[in-house]
């Protein structure tokens, strides 16, 4: 989505925004693995009959309950209908 809106420069500077944060603990990246990818299927399987959840709103939707991650920033409203807490 990124590279679609904002287009290859700002991707790329926006990568590199978020490894100085890694760098600094201001954030911290997920690596997926398959025990969660095997769970994010379902989840999609078991949810995506009414909703339009996509792959990524379920990985997310994984991660956070493993995470026990009560709040979203995000402007995407998935993330209230998986009964998180959405901010801004």
């Amino acid at each position: 989505m990124l590279l679609l809106n904002l287009g290859y420069e700002r991707t790329v500077a926006f990568h590199g925004n978020v490894e100085q944060m890694v760098g600094a603990g201001i954030l911290h990246t997920v690596q997926i693995s398959e025990a969660v990818r095997e769970e994010t299927w379902k989840v999609f399987e078991q949810f995506n009959k009414d909703k339009e959840w996509s792959y990524t709103d379920c990985t997310s939707y994984v991660v956070m309950k493993q995470l026990d991650i009560s709040e979203a920033f995000a402007f995407d409203h998935h993330f209230e209908q998986m009964t998180f807490v959405r901010k801004p």
